[in-house]
């Protein structure tokens, strides 16, 4: 496939270049590059920001807006003849002659400057990409941003997740064999909008400026919640009050996980600890009368580990932690439940993956997991595996990342069944890692489909939460907040107003989740 990059030539930016060598990587590529006449070089405004935060922060780390003009101009020139697709990432309406024209806006505008306008004015980031194979139906993302008072930041999260919906697109529309037919250009906001957001983000300094120091704990911390309940869950009942734990000084709690062994019910979490900047795996004893035992640590390794993802399975007891950092999805066997534990075997190596939740299926097994790639955050993109057994040869889903949500997108628990139906927990951080825990009911799931639905979502008053499980009664869930000298915090579940599915088309329900509340 031909694919040619229009360009501005006052902006050859590092994102560019990730797109253009993930597009050459894919075999039979042919990616090009073809420099825009006009010239619409981002405001000034813009670059004095980045420089501040880059001598404020000592950003080293290449980002997403660096220019790479040496590197974009080593491309190939684009050919005479039409190409088959053209990404427009200059705005001009002269382009090189293409088949199929995908243009990507950033909150409704062709431009980084869009995302810039969007933390302006508060608004949650939004990535469209306008593609003349389906013109009545852009393609979506919704970024996650690690901290939008850093415009850098924000830009790297955005930028990455729009490498990835290209990529998607271009996946995705090669297999449906879509016609060669060019469909008629998107119509998108000129280039001369571009003066007037940048004057709108004048007011972009001023707000940047005054947030640049303050520290994202600032005195927050994570604490985990908990509460037995035999006959009914929280979304039975709309309301619940947990009993609260949090760390000590050195440490905080996260990411429960609950699980009853021999009559016994424990609490596995994440134990992060300040002096070694990482997280380990710990697990509190439970007592149905209310009280419960100090974190005790029971898996460390030398990068971070967090959501201890414990079930049983042919007779043994696993734990699948939260390893990205290392870079791979590894398992866990308990030799002495539950404070021995062995890496049994490497299920995925490779990936940056968050939160991987396993879940059976048809006889066989999926992940749920979040990736991060290039400078994105860990938030937003949802990719699917798939492997006959738990040790076996794990395969992406064809649509991977099925979806690119803030919202929607990274685990934040077991699967579970209620009410007859399959849900989801999903970690909403739109505007913040951790603001709530929203239920998708699973629609669909095979190998070139998934749906899922939105239905409810628990919140604790002020407090962020994105975990929740149940397991034999025990309800957990976690929460950000001033949590230290907490001993009770009542948490709500909300249904929220019916939508349609969120991607592909519907299939069939699923036959049985992980784990089941009760």
């Amino acid at each position: 496939m031909r694919i040619c990059l229009s360009l501005d030539p006052s902006r050859p930016l590092r994102w560019h270049l990730w797109l253009a060598e993930a597009l050459a990587k894919v075999p039979g590529n042919d990616v090009s590059c073809a420099f825009a006449a006009g010239c619409h070089p981002l405001p000034l405004i813009f670059r004095l920001l980045l420089e501040l935060e880059r001598l404020l922060y000592g950003f080293s780390v290449q980002g997403a807006t660096d220019s790479v003009e040496a590197a974009l101009r080593s491309l190939p020139p684009s050919p005479a003849e039409q190409v088959d697709v053209v990404i427009d990432l200059s705005g001009e309406e002269s382009l090189p002659s293409g088949r199929r024209v995908l243009t990507p806006l950033f909150n409704g505008v062709p431009g980084e400057i869009g995302v810039m306008a969007a933390l302006a004015n508060d608004q949650e980031l939004l990535v469209e990409l306008h593609d003349t194979a389906r013109p009545s139906q852009p393609w979506m993302a919704r970024p996650a941003s690690a901290d939008r008072a850093v415009v850098a930041v924000s830009l790297d999260s955005v930028l990455s997740c729009a490498v990835a919906l290209i990529l998607k697109a271009m996946r995705e529309e090669t297999r449906s064999a879509a016609s060669g037919v060019p469909g008629p250009r998107t119509t998108v906001p000129s280039l001369s909008a571009l003066s007037a957001i940048a004057w709108e983000t004048s007011t972009v300094a001023s707000k940047v400026i005054k947030f640049l120091d303050i520290l994202a704990r600032g005195g927050k911390a994570w604490g985990i919640g908990w509460r037995f309940d035999q006959a009914a869950s929280l979304l039975d009942k709309g309301g619940a009050a947990f009993k609260v734990l949090t760390g000590d000084a050195g440490s905080y709690l996260a990411d429960p996980f609950p699980f009853r062994h021999q009559g016994q019910d424990f609490i596995f979490v994440e134990q992060y600890l300040y002096s070694k900047n990482r997280g380990c795996i710990a697990v509190v004893t439970a007592d149905r009368s209310g009280t419960a035992g100090a974190p005790q640590i029971v898996l460390e390794e030398p990068h971070h580990l967090s959501y201890p993802f414990v079930f049983e399975q042919d007779g043994q007891v696993w734990m699948i932690p939260e390893s990205g950092a290392a870079r791979n999805v590894s398992l866990y066997r308990a030799v002495e439940f539950p404070y021995r534990w062995t890496r049994e075997a490497c299920l995925i190596d490779g990936i940056e993956g968050y939160d991987t939740t396993p879940l059976r299926h048809e006889g066989g097994f999926w992940f749920f997991v979040s990736l991060r790639v290039w400078r994105s955050t860990s938030w937003d993109l949802l990719s699917l595996y798939r492997a006959e057994s738990l040790t076996g040869s794990w395969t992406p889903h064809a649509a991977n990342p099925v979806l690119i949500d803030a919202t929607l997108s990274r685990p934040a628990g077991a699967v579970i069944r209620h009410g007859g139906q399959t849900l989801r927990p999903v970690q909403d951080s739109a505007l913040g890692y951790g603001g709530a825990v929203t239920f998708c009911r699973i629609d669909a799931l095979g190998e070139s489909e998934f749906v899922q639905t939105p239905l409810g979502r628990i919140r604790s008053g002020g407090f962020g939460c994105h975990t929740y499980n149940r397991r034999s009664g025990l309800e957990v869930i976690d929460l950000f907040g001033h949590v230290r000298g907490l001993r009770e915090v009542t948490t709500s579940y909300r249904l929220l107003v019916p939508e349609a599915p969120v991607s592909g088309p519907r299939g069939q329900p699923l036959s049985w989740p992980v784990s089941r509340p009760g």
